[in-house]
């Protein structure tokens, strides 16, 4: 595969509102520097419903587009089936060599591929999720079912290039078309990593995220109540309201609640934090996916309290304490071990620095057939 511009479409928030976008514009930073460009296809979550896509000035040096983000059925279905947008990208960049979709559906992944069938556009998918979960009527959660056991099982025989977050799906994928291991990746030379960070007056423990019910946040503040009185507990991503509104019986005294927060600023109060806490589940679901929190939490260099899902056991390092399971115990152990050898300096982490995985990712575009000009 020479240079030349991929196009990376799917329902990311440009252009780092979600955790969704982070990862592909790191990726796209990665492509570029080797020597590829990135164009962005992302979903407007804020303005009215519109037709067609437009172009975003968003920074990053990249080329920045948005779709309407669907609300109702007919949106939904239209954006599944209907690819116009991603083959109108595709026309406007003459040098365009691949389209990478992220977590789409298989039906978007089809009719991509029979819409550039005969221009040699190759169709890569970015998959993160194994995920059926769904809110909304019988059927809808039927065909989310349906859609994810293709992604799960199917997804190698409908694809040219597959990029995966974990070894639970490398382990799926490998076979015959190529397959790129890339965790979450963050730039440590971006300048959010270089804030410098609020001085809090007593230990915090720091937990961020959007109210989901992959994270055990429940636990946490239940595990977190005998230390009230020496440290503090700072919960990014929810409302205290949010939060007693799915667990009433649940006394938040001494946890404070700061609702949704910029990127920056989360990654800010994470600097400032004493240790970054979050905990989950064994799941076939969970340990598909890879956190985007842990690959940041560990970035900020820090203590990180977590569970072992996924690969997280892969990059742990003396400053990650990685749980055997989910329990109040195993959990204030690790917080107290954390207050007593508390960091006094610390160093922003590379692991998960986009420049390290330029090797393989090199290696893999290179294994995907090239456009014929």
């Amino acid at each position: 595969m020479t240079p030349g511009a991929i196009i990376c479409a799917g329902n990311f928030a440009l252009p780092d509102r979600n955790a969704a976008a982070n990862r592909v514009v790191n990726n796209g930073k990665l492509f570029r520097a080797l020597g590829y460009s990135t164009v962005f296809l992302g979903a407007d979550r804020e303005s009215p419903y519109f037709e067609g896509i437009q172009k975003r000035e968003y920074g990053f040096g990249f080329d920045m587009y948005e779709q309407a983000y669907p609300r109702t059925a007919r949106q939904w279905a239209k954006e599944i089936f209907n690819v116009d947008n991603i083959i109108a990208l595709v026309n406007a960049y003459p040098d365009a060599r691949a389209v990478l979709l992220y977590n789409t559906q298989l039906a978007t992944l089809l009719q991509t591929k029979k819409a550039l069938a005969k221009t040699g556009v190759r169709v890569l998918y970015d998959c993160t999720e194994w995920n059926a979960r769904t809110e909304g009527t019988f059927p809808k959660r039927a065909v989310k079912r349906l859609d994810s056991l293709w992604i799960e099982r199917r997804l190698q025989a409908h694809s040219e290039g597959i990029i995966c977050v974990s070894t639970k799906m490398e382990r799926q994928y490998q076979g015959k078309i190529p397959v790129l291991r890339l965790p979450p990746l963050v730039d440590t030379e971006d300048p959010i990593w270089r804030q410098t960070p609020a001085e809090p007056p007593e230990f915090t423990f720091c937990y961020a995220g959007s109210p989901s019910d992959k994270d055990r946040i429940d636990l946490l503040i239940e595990a977190f109540s005998p230390f009230k009185k020496i440290a503090g507990l700072k919960v990014i991503g929810l409302t205290q309201e949010e939060f007693s509104a799915s667990y009433p019986h649940i006394s938040t005294d001494g946890v404070c609640f700061t609702g949704r927060l910029t990127h920056a600023e989360t990654v800010r109060q994470i600097l400032s934090c004493g240790c970054f806490v979050f905990l989950r589940e064994r799941s076939r679901r969970n340990d598909a996916g890879f956190p985007t929190k842990f690959a940041e939490a560990s970035t900020c260099g820090g203590n990180v309290i977590t569970t072992d899902v996924s690969d997280i056991a892969l990059y742990a390092d003396s400053r990650t304490a990685v749980l055997p399971d989910v329990s109040a115990e195993g959990l204030q152990n690790a917080m107290r071990d954390a207050m007593r050898e508390a960091v006094t300096s610390r160093a922003l982490r590379g692991t998960f620095d986009y420049r390290r995985y330029k090797d393989e990712t090199r290696l893999w575009l290179e294994r995907i057939p090239c456009k014929e000009d």
